[in-house]
């Protein structure tokens, strides 16, 4: 019997182990950021399929805003890490979802289906607004061969 429970816990270990989602590391840097409104920011991209990736962001504001999130996310592919093209090119316009009204923090994510044998990256800019100034703060995640 604890050969057996010895077994299944086993596999299901290695069941958990292999379908974990990869995920890029995102690249931040320590310190202050160029934008006075922004306490804390992640991005990352996430593997969601075989051909989708997921650019996620997250931030929060030092103080409530009136706009809070991100302004641009571009996903890039390179084939040699040294250059890089833009494929697609997201905004509020087309994704509401981007941007989020009177709030301190929002957290969101677009998807790009790629092709693989590249490497995939993201720009993102964040962005917060606050009456009629503006604070915003570009970073690049790190990159991940798809």
């Amino acid at each position: 019997m604890k050969r057996f429970l010895k077994g299944i816990c086993l596999v299901l270990t290695m069941s958990l182990l292999l379908s974990v989602p990869v995920m890029a590391a995102p690249q931040q840097e320590a310190g202050t950021y160029s934008s006075s409104y922004f306490a804390v920011l992640d991005y990352y991209l996430w593997l969601i399929s075989d051909t989708q990736v997921q650019v996620w962001f997250d931030v929060i504001a030092v103080d409530g805003m009136d706009q809070l999130g991100a302004s641009v996310i571009k996903v890039q592919r390179s084939s040699d890490r040294t250059n890089w093209e833009t494929m697609q090119t997201y905004t509020p316009e087309d994704n509401p979802q981007m941007l989020c009204p009177d709030t301190t923090m929002h957290a969101d994510c677009v998807t790009y289906t790629y092709t693989s044998g590249y490497y995939y990256r993201a720009f993102v800019t964040f962005y917060a607004k606050d009456g009629r100034n503006i604070g915003k703060y570009s970073v690049y995640t790190a990159d991940m061969w798809l």
